[in-house]
């Protein structure tokens, strides 16, 4: 059985240990229950039964735990550059049996567990079965959702490290500007500059999943309002990021008309 009001009330007395104060703690806070909103949305798009919708709830509550301590022992969330989130989140539950705080019943940690680990993985590991996807896809969708609330909602500065105004004033990296223009998910590790960063995360729809996932960016002109952000001073740098924005647009239209 999922209690979510108990795995609710456990993760507000595991946050609370944490100064909300701080910026990127409450950017993680915020961002673990809309990624919730998220996915109870896709799960009544997908009309699944109370049972899994309850489960994939769980697993976005849970999906990022290890974000507080990797933001407090770093002061980065660049898992490159510090630790796997997705990886420590998971040890934190399961090697460290915090996730019988969050529920009792031990039927569903595998599930739970692949998904935790594989939703920021560039691709998904091989092996999985019909069930263990559903559920692995249901928090990459979800929580490539709320990215774009969170870098509309949030300050430049908080999400990117650096004034608007540096970020405008950069170029985009060549390899970058090849895999958002082939409709390609971006490899975090090869990004140069913060404009890199910022096109990485517009092309997280290159790997949504369900339709509805698609429907909902459409609906929420979240590829609009995400190239909006930024205005690239160079002309030429400007050129290549409106020419990019039309990639992502199209894309998005023309997964809607699939769907329809």
């Amino acid at each position: 059985m999922i209690d979510l009001y108990k795995a609710k009330k456990a993760f507000q007395n595991y946050i609370s240990q944490y100064d909300m104060t701080i910026p990127s703690i409450r950017l993680k806070v915020v961002h673990t229950y809309k990624v919730m909103e998220c996915s109870e949305y896709l799960c009544k798009q997908l009309h699944l039964s109370k049972e899994n919708s309850d489960l994939a709830s769980l697993i976005a509550l849970l999906h990022d735990i290890g974000r507080f301590d990797q933001w407090m022992r770093f002061e980065s969330f660049a898992d490159h550059k510090t630790i796997d989130h997705a990886l420590f989140s998971s040890q934190l539950l399961f090697e460290q049996g915090l996730i019988r705080g969050f529920i009792e019943d031990c039927q569903y940690d595998k599930i739970i567990q692949d998904a935790i680990e594989q939703h920021n993985r560039y691709r998904i590991d091989d092996g999985f079965d019909e069930r263990s996807l559903l559920f692995i896809h249901l928090i990459r969708d979800s929580d490539k959702l709320d990215n774009f609330r969170v870098k509309e909602e949030e300050r430049i500065e908080d999400i990117l490290y650096v004034s608007l105004d540096k970020v405008n004033q950069e170029h985009i990296s060549p390899a970058i500007y090849q895999q958002f223009f082939h409709q390609e998910l971006i490899y975090a590790p090869n990004r140069q500059t913060h404009i890199d960063m910022w096109l990485s995360y517009i092309a997280f729809i290159f790997d949504l999943h369900f339709e509805s996932s698609i429907q909902y960016i459409h609906d929420y002109h979240w590829v609009e309002r995400s190239f909006e952000r930024l205005q690239p001073v160079n002309p030429q740098v400007n050129q290549e990021y409106q020419t990019l924005k039309q990639i992502a647009l199209e894309y998005i239209q023309k997964g809607v008309q699939y769907e329809s």
